[in-house]
């Protein structure tokens, strides 16, 4: 059970996240206060959002570790960016215009998070990407390399097998002139 709680596969990290991208979304509809900065959570969220489901799309049975990693973080990062959106719909109006400028830095904390995520998630996919087109290239040129080995392997044999045949017909015309030479000798 411990392992299983240390290896979770990527695809248990997509789904979550895009509930909450979900949640994200309507909540900002019920926002009063400090909406432009909410709304710029949310286009940030929505950036993300669609390399989650780039992922999501994706054949790969395994992603990296370096996925999975980014994956972890904008999970918690998403939880964070809601948490900040919930304050603005559940705190009654006063509350919220007065403590809307007290916000500020958490606004651009969970900004900068969502940014640092994309980045993370943007080059870690970058990198799977990368290491599977370099998988890809390693096994056409292991082929490559396999087709040039058979026909130098092939090429190698005729030589052979026609060094044998001429060797073969040596030894034959030596025969016969034994055979010859032996019948010369029982004639006399």
């Amino acid at each position: 059970m411990f392992c299983s709680l240390l290896f979770q596969p990527v695809m248990d990290y997509v789904e979550p996240i895009l509930s909450i991208a979900s949640q994200i979304y309507t909540l900002v509809g019920n926002v009063k206060a400090n909406k432009k900065r909410c709304y710029r959570v949310v286009e940030r969220v929505k950036v993300l959002e669609s390399l989650v489901k780039s992922i999501k799309l994706r054949d790969a049975l395994e992603h990296s570790a370096e996925v999975e990693n980014s994956l972890k973080g904008l999970s918690i990062t998403l939880k964070s960016a809601q948490g900040l959106i919930e304050k603005y719909t559940l705190a009654n109006l006063v509350k919220r215009i007065l403590k809307s400028n007290s916000h500020g830095d958490e606004f651009n904390s969970v900004n900068e998070r969502l940014n640092d995520a994309f980045q993370s998630l943007a080059l870690a996919l970058e990198l799977e990407n990368g290491n599977q087109v370099f998988k890809i290239f390693e096994l056409i040129s292991r082929h490559k390399e396999d087709e040039e080995d058979r026909r130098e392997d092939d090429a190698e044999l005729k030589r052979m097998l026609l060094e044998y045949g001429e060797y073969v017909e040596t030894m034959q015309r030596e025969l016969e002139d034994i055979k010859s030479s032996v019948g010369k000798i029982v004639e006399m």
